[in-house]
């Protein structure tokens, strides 16, 4: 038995023609595709701040990627992290952020791995990458996870004061990325309640984070502070033992008691003080009223004096005037007197 489009149905020939194509295109535009398939890592990749870091990438199957067209690209905004094309890096449309510090593999090139090292990471560089590779015929992306962390230093732990019957303590620590969590416990382990904690960036994108918790006496032994990253599942503690003493002294009566005796204390202070100020302005002004109260019996005390030796003075004058001839006479020479006599 022959084959039908041999039997001369040529309706049937040409219907079983046409499936031939089009099952041979389908084939060859696989194949194509196949040669393009991109494979990214299929977990994240985690780093830390500073470090370097290789963002895996390669084709399967595996073929030469020299001549191929490769750009890593950020997810979130479609920026070109690196370009690669013809054995060539081009940075026209390099992001700034990444200007010096990104390199494609040339090792692996020729083994179909397309990987790319970006050196001094920073907590911006965390997110998505876009790994894509393109020749004449096809195209194919994969994406990469990066997840970047900073652990940092030891919690700071300080005492705040007194409040709500207990003492405030404070937990400071920074250097952190992202943002980590803030656990308080006793001696026990056992979880405390807090406040939720503030928290800030600095210039890097480094994260201080700072919280507070308030503790009575019902609490013994040590206070621990503890910032936890949970992307690395590292961790800082501190631990702080508070002396009972604190606690008495933290009792809301007490503490009332002395803000009371504070501010009557204060309040005498200020109100004998001011008292005596006054008292010493009062007696001022009396002294000076009765100053010029007594400054007109004076004036006319000097008046009266000053009128009595005027007239001395002008008796003594008078005196002095009737006296003067007399003096002269007895001063004449015999001759003059004789003269004055007629002898």
């Amino acid at each position: 038995m022959g084959l039908p489009w041999g039997c001369g149905c040529p309706s049937l020939n040409g219907h079983a023609r046409g499936l031939l194509t089009s099952l041979i295109t389908l084939l060859l535009l696989q194949l194509g595709s196949a040669q393009l398939r991109v494979v990214g890592p299929g977990h994240s990749v985690t780093a830390t701040v500073g470090q370097d870091v290789v963002l895996p990438c390669y084709l399967s199957p595996q073929r030469n990627a020299r001549s191929l067209e490769v750009r890593w690209i950020r997810d979130n905004n479609s920026e070109t992290v690196h370009h690669y094309r013809n054995g060539e890096d081009l940075y026209g449309e390099q992001m700034e952020a990444y200007a010096g510090r990104t390199e494609l593999l040339r090792d692996g090139l020729s083994a179909g791995r397309l990987e790319l090292r970006i050196t001094g990471l920073r907590p911006s560089d965390d997110g998505q990458y876009v790994c894509t590779v393109r020749d004449a015929h096809a195209y194919d992306e994969a994406i990469v996870e990066l997840e970047v962390s900073a652990t940092g230093v030891d919690p700071h732990l300080s005492l705040g004061g007194y409040e709500a019957g207990g003492v405030r303590v404070l937990c400071r620590s920074a250097g952190w990325y992202p943002l980590p969590q803030m656990l308080w416990r006793d001696a026990r382990g056992q979880h405390l309640p807090s406040d939720p904690p503030t928290h800030s960036q600095d210039q890097e994108g480094l994260f201080e984070i700072e919280g507070a918790v308030i503790v009575t006496g019902s609490v013994e032994g040590p206070l621990s502070c503890m910032v936890r990253n949970n992307h690395l599942q590292q961790e800082r503690k501190f631990s702080l033992h508070i002396a009972a003493a604190f606690f008495h002294n933290a009792q809301p009566w007490m503490v009332a008691l002395a803000l009371v005796l504070l501010l009557l204390a204060v309040s005498i202070g200020l109100g004998v003080y001011l008292y005596r100020k006054q008292a010493a302005r009062i007696q001022e002004l009396v002294n000076r009223d009765a100053r010029l109260e007594e400054l007109p019996a004076e004036i006319e005390e000097k008046d009266a004096r000053l009128a009595e030796l005027a007239a001395k003075v002008e008796e003594q004058a008078a005196e002095l005037v009737w006296s003067l001839p007399v003096r002269e006479q007895d001063c004449l020479c015999p001759f003059t007197r004789a003269k004055n006599f007629g002898v």
